[in-house]
């Protein structure tokens, strides 16, 4: 496992992202360990979230003896589990879940902002990415930049919370930062704006929206929430280029909010209207496209047209499960293989693999039965 990375003793193991799917979709080797926990960021759990990880590891140690693996390799493997979270801090400073993937060349330990329905250790021949797939993919997706005089921060969103970003050190924290003016801003709130100062304000949001454009541009093109004081926003949005800013912010001192802890949810009532509506336009694309035969909603044909490169959205119940797996040359789902395997997970890793987007939906919303609907690039006569 010399080409193995470790992040198991930081004690701020990084939040799961779309480009960690990325990494474990690329997995060849096997075996591949995946351990879903629930946690919680409240410290006095601390202990009963170390125990729950403890158990896991027996769980899968029991699963590698059972299915056979070289001793030696078994008890290296194990080993990288048991690293984690060696640090006290590490279980103190937890969010709402916790993944760990160890594999023979691989080794990843991540956080995770959406609670996972239960523990779970699985080994098998790939990894299982359900629960990390619903957490990346959830149609609750979006941003919020925090702007005041005096600071400026970033924070990813889903359903569930906020996680702040690690700025980039050319994003300006602040208008005298921006303007090399540390005198500019010093004395005064965010609301107290006269007219000889427009011209400032207004480099200084240009400075910000720049930065963040250039320095934390979002492939996923993820709504953004502008959260600052009433009386600045409009200034802001005459002079931003940034193309998911949404026309309604939070019009408030965002970093007051913060302190208050009211941010995430002041935010999400914004995001949520947002993702919605976008959400119900995929939708109703892909009933449009359906109409036009470059929709499908048959599981047995989507998991062909995902094998090869057909699929170019992928629709999937979040609450469906479906034991199987997908012949990866012919596309064939066998549904008589019962266990930890999942056909809306092995469609789902053929569509990554292709470059196609998946989004997990609202059972309620979800068009049709079998669990999954795809929009395809090109139609084709069904097989």
């Amino acid at each position: 496992m010399a080409n193995a990375t470790a992040t198991a003793n930081e004690t701020q193991a990084p939040v799961l992202q779309w480009q960690d799917i990325d990494g474990l979709l690329e997995a060849k080797e096997s075996p591949c360990i995946s351990l879903y926990v629930p946690t919680t960021p409240v410290s006095n759990y601390r202990e009963e979230n170390r125990i729950l990880y403890k158990d896991q590891i027996k769980e899968a140690a029991h699963e590698l003896e059972r299915q056979d693996i070289d001793k030696s390799l078994r008890a290296e493997l194990i080993e990288r589990l048991e690293s984690v979270g060696t640090d006290e801090a590490f279980w103190t400073h937890q969010q709402n879940g916790l993944a760990v993937f160890v594999s023979p060349e691989r080794f990843e330990v991540r956080k995770m902002m959406t609670r996972p329905e239960k523990a779970q250790a699985i080994v098998g021949d790939a990894f299982h990415l359900r629960p990390a797939l619903r957490e990346a993919s959830h149609w609750m997706q979006y941003r919020v930049l925090c702007v005041s005089l005096h600071d400026v921060a970033l924070y990813d969103g889903n359903q569930d919370q906020l996680t702040e970003v690690a700025l980039h050190s050319n994003v300006p924290r602040g208008m005298g930062e921006a303007l090399g003016k540390t005198e500019t801003s010093a004395n005064r709130k965010d609301g107290d704006r006269s007219g000889d100062d427009s011209t400032d304000l207004k480099q200084y949001f240009q400075a910000v929206d720049k930065a963040i454009r250039d320095h934390h541009a979002d492939p996923r093109q993820r709504p953004l929430v502008l959260a600052m004081v009433a009386e600045h926003q409009g200034l802001f949005r005459e002079v931003s280029e940034h193309p998911q800013l949404l026309e309604q912010g939070v019009d408030q001192e965002p970093f007051e909010a913060i302190r208050q802890h009211r941010l995430s949810e002041l935010s999400r009532e914004v995001a949520q209207r947002a993702t919605r509506t976008d959400l119900e336009r995929l939708i109703e694309q892909y009933q449009q496209k359906a109409a036009q035969g470059e929709g499908e909603s048959d599981l047995e044909q989507i998991a062909y047209s995902a094998t090869i490169g057909q699929v170019g959205t992928l629709l999937i119940d979040e609450e469906a499960r479906i034991e199987g797996t997908v012949d990866s040359e012919g596309g064939r789902v066998d549904y008589d293989r019962t266990g930890s395997e999942d056909v809306l997970d092995a469609v789902a890793r053929h569509v990554i693999d292709t470059d196609g987007d998946v989004v997990f939906v609202p059972s309620e919303l979800m068009p049709g039965n079998s669990g999954a609907a795809a929009i395809l690039r090109y139609a084709m006569e069904p097989v």
